[in-house]
């Protein structure tokens, strides 16, 4: 509920219907991550995504300072760390936070916070991290605008979304009709989900020259350039 407040204040110069439909949808956001925290073990999710550890890069941040938007429960936090790197996450779920604290202990700093309001001061980061939370973030270029912000001169992002045009959309959709969606995540919640094409996260981020890569494309791996489901965003901040 502090986070709510705080949105309150944040967005109190928007129009009232679009602040009325964001609060609505961020509070189903934590209480849908409050029920059903993404919580697997380090295996679980490497094996799940095996190409995550060389896509997100944790083994190339020792000495950096690193910040993760939308940290969820600490899992690629730790990695960074576990690397070498001065590691800072963030999320807005009280539960992901307790099971982050408690999964990087003294490793990394885990904060409450919000992508589109980050409480830091410019230039702070030499590399941004953020898998799986762009596409829920009602405000998508205040969010990209503030990580842009919170990046040092030449500081790299690193950012993956959901594609619009995948094996596992077009599979839900011929499952589940208009009602897809809903089958997107890990339960029947209405959380806000965007999908993004290669145009799409093109002008968001612009003008940052960026490059796309698409992957996951299980048990056809080679497919993924085609049929992957997550759109893997990189760029510099010039």
């Amino acid at each position: 509920m502090h986070s709510i407040c705080r949105l309150i204040v944040m967005h109190a110069r928007l129009p009232i219907s679009l602040f009325v439909e964001m609060m609505h949808s961020s509070k189903i956001a934590i209480e849908h991550w409050e029920k059903t925290p993404l919580h697997v073990s380090e295996e679980e999710r490497y094996s799940l995504y095996p190409w995550l550890y060389e896509a997100a890069e944790f083994t190339q941040h020792a000495a950096h300072h690193v910040l993760e938007i939308g940290c969820g429960t600490g899992c690629d936090l730790l990695q960074f760390a576990k690397h070498g790197a001065d590691a800072v996450g963030i999320d807005i779920t009280p539960e992901h936070l307790r099971l982050a604290k408690e999964r990087v202990g003294h490793l990394a700093e885990v904060r409450q916070a919000d992508a589109t309001n980050l409480p830091f001061a410019d230039a702070s980061f030499d590399y941004v991290y953020s898998h799986g939370v762009l596409h829920h973030v009602e405000q998508p270029r205040r969010a990209v605008e503030e990580l842009v912000r919170v990046l040092r001169p030449g500081g790299r992002f690193n950012v993956h979304v959901y594609a619009r045009w995948s094996y596992f959309t077009l599979l839900r959709m011929l499952q589940h009709g208009r009602a897809w969606k809903l089958w997107i995540e890990n339960s029947r919640d209405p959380v806000h989900i965007d999908f993004y094409t290669a145009g799409k996260l093109r002008k968001l981020f612009a003008p940052s020259p960026i490059t796309i890569e698409k992957f996951h494309c299980p048990p056809f791996p080679m497919l993924a350039p085609l049929f992957g489901f997550f759109l893997v965003v990189k760029g510099v901040k010039s």
